[in-house]
């Protein structure tokens, strides 16, 4: 097996878990995960550069070509390295200038916000991480060997941000099949799951006004929305203004197995996504495709990748962003039509099966490196 390095700045993460997923399912590669800051101690192979969240990316620059005696435990692991692969824009910047020491190629996978951000939006985060790619993407865009585009839609993205298109290969991650199935017996509640951050690309306050619309009519149905961020005292708050905060739990940030049991029980998945102010898209939501694979309907928006996985009216319902009558018509459709929603979860399974299964992508995967190796 040739060794890889998989590099994401700051490891591990849980909301990165997809990564951990697909380098699990490698089997030409063995991958090391690169990290500049190790947020806590993993059984995973991995080399941490530094336990300092404030290392730098010029620290490590000026470490590999003046002071290399601070990487001196690393180099066994490193050398050996004949690629390496970096999941998001920034950590792509982060991660070259290990690759040019190394005389290795290397590859960045493109996710979402890291190339739908307006750039005048970046400036105003106030990230320093998000800043290294502005300086240095003119660069990453020469020095990387490819970039892998989660969707159509980020591949697009793409080429309107000036990446070289020769270098640009659409690939799906895909999600543990196996693992996320349905069962055949649903659990005595009924309830519309929601995966997502609180943030405004997730539209959850459009989901929490359709919700609203049609609460009455099925009173027997909860709202259960997992997830946390910045807008969680507001969201709650919608939810008391509406007069549903009794219909609707917020169980926060929760592990992927609980996560996995809540979809495998769900009647429908929602997630009305949106393009936000600073212009921030998904890419293509895993939850959708790990809801899919669980035979549970899709409800969500067309979005960015949304209308790759989900096909209208066959394995769930897409409706215009921030349309929350639309958004509430076909949600009710679903749970007064309980058997509709049954065969569009049979159908969701089985395009997960054909065009998400991890097995099958991360072969594909293991092509992309294989076309990069010298």
């Amino acid at each position: 097996m040739k060794p890889i390095g998989i590099y994401l700045r700051t490891f591990p993460r849980i909301s990165e878990a997809f990564v951990i997923e697909q380098a699990h399912y490698l089997e030409q590669y063995k991958p090391t995960f690169v990290t500049s800051t190790l947020i806590k101690e993993t059984s995973l192979p991995h080399v941490a550069l530094s336990q300092n969240d404030k290392f730098k990316l010029k620290q490590i620059n000026h470490a590999l070509t003046r002071d290399p005696n601070l990487f001196r435990n690393h180099w066994p692991a490193l050398s050996n390295l004949s690629l390496i692969h970096a999941h998001f824009g920034p950590n792509g910047v982060y991660a070259m200038p290990l690759a040019e020491k190394l005389k290795i190629p290397f590859l960045v996978t493109f996710h979402g916000y890291d190339i739908t951000l307006t750039r005048k939006a970046i400036w105003r985060t106030g990230k320093l991480l998000y800043y290294q790619l502005i300086f240095h993407e003119e660069k990453l865009k020469t020095k990387a060997s490819a970039f892998i585009a989660v969707s159509n839609f980020i591949q697009n993205k793409l080429i309107e941000q000036g990446y070289p298109k020769e270098k640009i290969i659409q690939h799906y991650i895909g999600v543990n099949t196996a693992k996320f199935s349905p069962l055949n017996q649903k659990a005595d509640e009924r309830y519309i799951l929601c995966v997502g951050r609180h943030t405004e690309k997730k539209g959850i306050d459009t989901l929490l006004r359709a919700f609203a619309r049609i609460a009455v009519k099925h009173p027997d149905v909860t709202l259960l929305q997992v997830g946390q961020g910045s807008l969680t005292a507001k969201l709650q708050t919608l939810t008391k203004q509406l007069g549903i905060d009794q219909r609707v739990r917020f169980l926060g940030a929760q592990p992927h197995e609980t996560v996995l049991q809540l979809m495998q029980q769900a009647e429908i998945f929602a997630l009305p996504s949106q393009v936000a102010k600073s212009g921030e898209c998904e890419g293509l939501p895993i939850v959708i495709l790990e809801a899919s694979a669980c035979g549970v309907p899709v409800v969500s928006t067309y979005h960015s990748g949304i209308p790759e996985a989900v096909i209208d009216g066959e394995t769930g319902f897409l409706v215009s962003e921030k349309d929350d009558q639309s958004l509430a018509e076909k949600l009710n459709l679903l749970l007064s039509d309980r058997a509709l929603g049954k065969k569009m979860g049979q159908q969701a399974r089985e395009l997960i099966n054909e065009k998400f299964d991890i097995r099958k992508q991360t072969t594909k995967l293991e092509g992309i490196y294989d076309s990069l190796m010298p």
